[in-house]
């Protein structure tokens, strides 16, 4: 039995290393998923491993190794489902507050790497001998048993934080359970990992407070397999349904791996008007429909040059000439119309405004609410209902 989960769980993190590793940009969201998953099932492999084997009495200085690393599992999945919801990509300024948990934790158990080999041996002779010392024993400054029930505290609370951030932003998500749902990998990740998590608690509150604690007493056994499958079927979601996790996205121009590059900076704007306009105003225009950088929140013209390979100067020379405005308003523009073709597709009975607005790449709904106002005269949802009503009329 313990082979076989040996060889699942190293199956699964082979899964998440694919999806952490899998390349292009449209997947940066995915591997944050990845990461929790690899903490997942990085953590029950070194138990199989380590702990059920007796294999940590031989190495004991691996002992609580990878202790730290249980703190990112919550943190990135929370990162996967706000990226998801609202367009960002990778993490941002304050994000790596949320790892200050695991840098103590590892600070925390400092002392405890510090142990002569002989004591830490004992201490994994005892915890193979009974495997509910685990959560007991084996302590840095804190006691280790505050670490288990912490890490659970901060999983379920990033759980039903993620919960509320979906309920905000996608108001109709969680309403009903309809068929396409279980199409959605977002739905199956927040419903599969809130499974995962809750068990997780369920068997912890058991293991500190139940009267028998039996690591396969009956209420435990039925949490922790409960929670195994969970992380089993994630993985394995990965593996069966590739194209709903990796998605498809299109690969660079042909144009711009076969063209030679120019520098862009020795080239006057009058020159570029007659010699590579059309060239890179493809570019610009690809960067723009195809990948559809405006998405990107905050992004600034050196973003968007450096996308192209075209110098700031240049692209603002460009910019004014051929859309007859500024970078700012184009990009504005650009969110406008995609927040259009959305409405159009009725996204305000599953999203809010709000939820509308971090979607197609603004930072809050004012401004989304004033561009969108600036540029067709109505406010978002005044251009809903009165979509609504134009075509209620044609039926």
């Amino acid at each position: 039995m313990n082979l076989l989960c040996i060889i699942l769980l190293s199956l699964s993190t082979i899964n998440s290393l694919a999806l952490i590793f899998k390349t292009g940009n449209q997947l940066l969201k995915n591997k944050m998923l990845g990461i929790a998953l690899l903490c997942y099932n990085i953590s029950l492999l070194v138990y199989f491993l380590w702990i059920d084997t007796g294999f940590i009495v031989e190495y004991p200085h691996l002992l609580r190794s990878i202790s730290p690393l249980m703190y990112l599992n919550a943190p990135f999945f929370y990162f996967y489902i706000r990226n998801s919801l609202t367009n960002r990509n990778g993490l941002e300024k304050y994000d790596y507050l949320h790892f200050l948990p695991a840098v103590l934790h590892l600070v925390d158990l400092i002392p405890f790497y510090l142990l002569p080999l002989a004591e830490k041996r004992e201490i994994a002779e005892a915890i193979f001998k009974n495997k509910d010392l685990l959560n007991y024993v084996g302590s840095g400054i804190i006691p280790i048993s505050f670490h288990y029930l912490s890490r659970l505290v901060l999983q379920v609370g990033y759980l039903f934080y993620s919960f509320y951030l979906i309920h905000k932003l996608q108001p109709q998500f969680l309403k009903s359970i309809q068929k396409i749902q279980f199409k959605n990998w977002l739905f199956i990740s927040i419903a599969v990992m809130g499974i995962i998590i809750i068990s997780n608690f369920c068997f912890m509150m058991f293991t500190y407070f139940g009267e028998n604690q039996d690591q396969y007493s009956g209420p435990k056994f039925i949490c922790s397999v409960v929670a195994f499958l969970g992380i089993l079927f994630l993985n394995a979601y990965i593996n069966f349904k590739p194209e709903l996790v990796y998605g498809f996205h299109r690969e660079i121009s042909t144009l711009e791996t076969t063209e030679p590059k120019l520098s862009m900076e020795e080239l006057n704007p009058v020159e570029l008007e007659i010699k590579d306009m059309d060239r890179l105003m493809e570019k610009i225009r690809f960067a723009l429909d195809e990948e559809r950088i405006f998405l990107q929140k905050g992004i600034t013209i050196l973003d968007l040059g450096k996308n192209v390979e075209i110098s700031p100067k240049v692209l603002s020379v460009l910019i004014n000439r051929k859309f007859k405005t500024n970078f700012n308003e184009l990009i504005n523009n650009y969110r406008v119309e995609y927040a259009k073709e959305l409405l159009e597709q009725h996204i305000l009975e599953r999203y809010s405004i709000e939820g509308l607005a971090l979607m197609v790449g603004f930072n809050s709904r004012i401004t989304f609410f004033n561009a969108f106002k600036k540029k067709e005269g109505l406010s978002p949802k005044e251009y809903y209902k009165s979509m609504l009503t134009v075509s209620g009329s044609e039926v």
